[in-house]
């Protein structure tokens, strides 16, 4: 007979609600005040990605390396035991293209911030002096305490964690994990979550389109950029690079597509491009339908507007590059391009401004 159905059998004729009753008659009221109405001493914090604060007791399994590459190389006796297993079955080789194919399952920015919560969680293990054999497979009850649980992200790269190192993850059935998280966001004060901002309305993007200087390259292509991103339903991140040396061809969209062909139907003009990464298709990316509409903010006007505004641009460029007065190129990036926005937004008291790229109204992730 299985554990529940044991439980069940042992409930049968007990007035649960009666047995409830007499336990908190026998108890004190302290047990109550505890468990109903106390509040911890110190306020409870939500973690915060930006702190500075990267210090953890230093083990041979939890090498100093970036951020992103804590999953692949953070580890446990665990983690060692299920490398070992894996040698005695198959070539060196096999493993190292194993552990690589399974890192690179995941976007760079997707890594950096499991990394960081591997990080928060060995702090929160090394404080509580957690051996190291009990941190993978972590118990049902220790994500629960700790504060990576306060972030989904966090959890879901511990839950990879596991996973790269054939570890049981027990945090799929907790329900106690799920109600800590469901007390925490309602805890948490309303603006302290910055992925609920406003979305960008149709309004600020008239106030941009008019804010604009559309004599300027750079300006032609933030409104190409905030026109697609708007009536095409694109992230920011499939359009623009995050960093003038970020650029990726495997992930950027260039000038390669192009030209762009337009075409009528039933007198609507329409255009297809693909690009070559989505968050969700991954490398096989998505092809990015535009549909002109009659609108200042026309997203098809604006992306023929910044190609015909930037003709001499190399193919292997970035798509919203823009050429500059020095008869040179240069990629739109998305603090350039954010930047612009807010200059426009601030001006005009636009009150729903987009911010960091990762909580900003406009799709970054």
């Amino acid at each position: 007979m299985s554990n529940s159905n044991l439980t069940i059998q042992g409930l049968r004729g007990i007035d649960v609600d009666a047995a409830a009753a007499e336990f908190w008659l026998r108890n004190s009221s302290e047990v109550r005040q505890a468990a109903v109405i106390n509040r911890p001493d110190d306020p409870i914090s939500i973690p915060n990605e930006s702190c500075s604060d990267t210090s953890i007791v230093p083990s041979a399994y939890r090498p100093p390396v970036l951020a992103s590459e804590r999953a692949l190389l953070w580890t446990t006796p665990h983690g060692l035991s299920f490398q070992h297993a894996l040698e005695q079955h198959y070539p060196e080789s096999h493993i190292i293209k194993l552990f690589f194919v399974m890192a690179q399952s995941l976007d760079e920015s997707t890594n950096n911030d499991y990394g960081v919560g591997l990080l928060r969680f060995t702090q929160f293990c090394d404080r509580l002096s957690i051996p190291e054999q009990d941190r993978m497979p972590a118990s049902e009850t220790l994500p629960v305490q700790s504060p990576s649980s306060t972030a989904e992200n966090w959890l879901a790269g511990l839950r990879f964690w596991h996973v790269i190192n054939g570890a049981q993850w027990h945090g799929e059935r907790s329900e106690c994990l799920r109600q800590v998280q469901r007390g925490l966001h309602r805890l948490a004060p309303p603006d302290s979550d910055p992925k609920h901002r406003p979305p960008i309305t149709l309004e600020a993007l008239i106030q941009l389109h008019q804010g604009l200087d559309l004599s300027s390259t750079f300006d032609v292509s933030v409104l190409a950029i905030a026109s697609l991103a708007f009536w095409c339903g694109c992230r920011l991140e499939e359009l623009v690079i995050p960093a003038p040396d970020s650029f990726d061809i495997t992930k950027h969209v260039t000038r390669s597509v192009l030209p762009i062909a337009a075409h009528d139907s039933d007198n609507v003009q329409h255009s297809t491009f693909h690009i070559p990464w989505t968050k969700t298709t991954g490398t096989n990316g998505v092809d990015i339908n535009i549909t002109a509409r009659n609108h200042p903010t026309c997203p098809h006007a604006a992306l023929f507007r910044h190609i015909k505004a930037n003709p001499n641009i190399p193919s292997h460029a970035p798509l919203f590059s823009f050429e500059t007065y020095n008869s040179t190129w240069t990629p739109m990036t998305e603090p350039w391009f954010l930047d612009r926005c807010n200059q426009i937004w601030v001006a005009s008291g636009h009150p729903h401004m987009p911010g960091h790229k990762s909580a900003g109204p406009w799709g970054f992730s």
